[in-house]
């Protein structure tokens, strides 16, 4: 087997996609996490090692966006439950009170809190640790805690930004774009099945359209999660993913549509102008996810308005002239609503992405 380049080329497109996926990144970023923390603790002497070294562990996130955002989470979260332990410890022991009145009330004060805001749950942990088992200085030993966590949660960001670094908002902008173009690929082979008069196309059988759907709205919650704009807040890729979550809401229907009995005389009236209409569609998300990939590049023509209205103009002169039975004219009138709120919705996305730069 002799070596070529396009053969290095292949070989080297394969490892960085190999090295890009999360079941890589994390466990390196993790570990590095971990050793930042560890080092620079006992570098300095620090107490508490075991502190920074668990926030470095549980901060790093799949982006960037994400593990800065649970890191400030878990800072914040940790001084809240310091201040609940460093303040009703000492009152507790000052009012003779047993400790049990200080655990029930910083945990119960924590508790409240993060059920309001489920961000700020680590209160829990430094409210419970400060109350059961205090420190002999209870606010040195506060401080110490709150120090290395603060180094930790500090670790696991530098190693985000270090180690093979992921921003949310691009990978949210690529998953949108995929899961649009399977999404017109399901599209086109409903037609050419409606057509050529076999079984429609399911869309549980192309788990790779759920997978980039789950993807990209995990990726916009971990984006939105830091809204800053050199982080990568992106204002646009937001509306987009809410207009594809509306897009998508036509899925079932076409689903369900694809499940009703076509007589032969149905797929023959109707497939040339239903692959009309879905070749537009499919050349109109061609452009779109071309767009949402690159926010700079042009916002595409709205292309299925002029097919749409053949395809209705065709329903409209065979139903006129009686060539559809009545059971026809049900199936053909569900067909014709489906391919309108497609239409509709592809419509409404090119108007998203075409929003004046201003709005971002």
């Amino acid at each position: 087997m002799f070596f070529t380049y396009s053969n290095f080329l292949k070989r080297a497109a394969d490892c960085r996609a190999a090295i890009g996926q999360d079941s890589f990144r994390l466990p390196l970023q993790t570990v590095a996490a971990v050793l930042l923390a560890y080092g620079w603790m006992t570098w300095r002497q620090m107490p508490d090692i075991a502190w920074g070294a668990f926030s470095a562990l549980f901060v790093v996130r799949a982006t960037v966006e994400g593990t800065v955002g649970e890191a400030a989470a878990r800072i914040l979260g940790a001084m809240i439950g310091v201040a609940l332990g460093v303040t009703l410890t000492p009152l507790a022991g000052a009012a003779n009170l047993p400790a049990a009145w200080s655990i029930v009330a910083g945990v119960g004060a924590a508790a409240c809190l993060s059920m309001r805001w489920p961000t700020l749950n680590y209160s829990l942990v430094t409210a419970t640790i400060l109350t059961v088992t205090p420190d002999v200085n209870i606010v040195a030993g506060a401080v110490n805690k709150t120090l290395a966590i603060v180094v930790g949660s500090a670790s696991g960001i530098l190693a985000a930004f270090a180690v093979l670094p992921l921003s949310a908002r691009r990978s949210m902008r690529f998953n949108l774009a995929a899961s649009l173009e399977i999404y017109g690929e399901l599209l086109v082979d409903w037609a050419a099945a409606l057509h050529e008069g076999r079984q429609r196309p399911r869309p549980r059988d192309i788990p790779a359209m759920e997978r980039t759907r789950w993807r990209a709205r995990d990726m916009a919650i971990q984006s939105r999660s830091v809204p800053l704009q050199f982080l990568g807040w992106d204002k646009q890729a937001h509306r987009l993913q809410d207009r594809l979550e509306e897009l998508w809401l036509t899925v079932p229907l076409m689903e369900r549509v694809g499940a009703v009995v076509l007589t032969d005389n149905v797929c023959h009236r109707l497939g040339p102008a239903l692959d009309d209409v879905a070749a537009a569609a499919q050349a109109q998300i061609d452009e779109l996810a071309r767009a949402i990939r690159d926010s700079a590049a042009e916002a595409p023509l709205c292309r299925t308005g002029n097919p749409f209205a053949r395809l209705d103009a065709v329903i409209q002169e065979v139903g006129h002239g009686g060539g559809f039975t009545p059971a026809e004219r049900n199936s053909v009138d569900l067909i014709r609503w489906a391919w309108q709120e497609v239409s509709r919705e592809l419509d409404a996305l090119c108007e998203c992405v075409d929003r004046p730069a201003r709005d971002q």
